[in-house]
């Protein structure tokens, strides 16, 4: 078992570490739109449920999923926390955000929440909210990309910091219940991470900009992606349930595509 984790861990930081790297270098390289959709996929929560799947059994993963929404409205708190505190510049906006999801992760995971419908409930209606305020009254603007060179250490650097948060957040996804496991794999790693390192580069302007692609991204992905989970687990196996659930993720991952980098919403 402690062979398997270790070995969990280590293709976590890879796949994570790699996700994060070509994340951020694309939001810089192309702009906040198609940086903010490579952002928003649901990355961790692949990899999480999968693993939760694999060391704890199908039944653990799927019961993840049921907490999933609500944590993933949380996960979108930060960005909108981030959008409108920002103007305060980057530490303080940083900081107030993970604040906020610090402290509605800790209320959910001691209340021990685990219905479904209110989970959903919650996240269609705080997104539907956030979306509005980030497009109609913040007026948000796609951020074009700019011609920038990376070096082979930037980029590893990247790497290692992402791989080394998610693998974090994947090791808390096992070793806790179905309610840390789902708070875990909503963690916003990539989104702080490619808001972090956009800012380093390029300021707060396009840092400030990705939060809503993020939050489209991800609620047309992420979100529809955790409940296939917790349908097809129980009754495909890990394995054939991940693989379905992948497949039906991807026309959602061309309408995002499509609605973020044609429509420009």
């Amino acid at each position: 078992m402690t062979d398997l984790l270790i070995l969990h861990l280590i293709l976590a930081f890879t796949v994570g570490g790699a996700w994060v790297s070509s994340a951020t270098l694309i939001a810089e390289r192309y702009g906040s739109a198609l940086g903010g959709l490579v952002g928003g996929l649901p990355a961790i929560s692949i990899v999480s449920f999968l693993f939760i799947g694999l060391n704890q059994g199908p039944q653990s993963a799927s019961q993840a999923t049921v907490v999933f929404p609500l944590a993933l409205s949380f996960t979108i708190s930060f960005l909108l926390v981030y959008a409108v505190v920002s103007k305060r510049g980057f530490r303080v906006a940083f900081l107030a955000a993970l604040l906020v999801w610090t402290s509605l992760s800790a209320i959910t995971a001691f209340t021990n929440s685990r219905n479904l419908f209110f989970s959903i409930g919650v996240f269609l209606s705080v997104a539907s909210l956030y979306f509005y305020v980030l497009k109609a009254k913040m007026k948000l603007p796609h951020i074009g990309g700019a011609p920038i060179v990376y070096s082979l250490p930037q980029a590893a650097l990247r790497a290692a910091v992402g791989g080394s948060i998610i693998a974090l957040a994947v090791l808390l996804s096992q070793l806790g219940g179905p309610e840390v496991g789902g708070i875990a794999s909503s963690f916003p790693a990539i989104f702080s991470l490619t808001l972090f390192f956009s800012y380093r580069t390029r300021g707060m302007t396009l840092s400030r900009a990705l939060t809503k692609p993020l939050l489209v991204s991800a609620g047309l992905t992420a979100f529809p992606y955790s409940l296939l989970v917790g349908y097809l687990y129980p009754t495909l196996g890990v394995g054939f349930g991940t693989i379905v659930a992948m497949s039906c993720a991807v026309p959602l991952v061309v309408l995002a595509h499509f609605l973020i980098n044609v429509k420009k919403i």
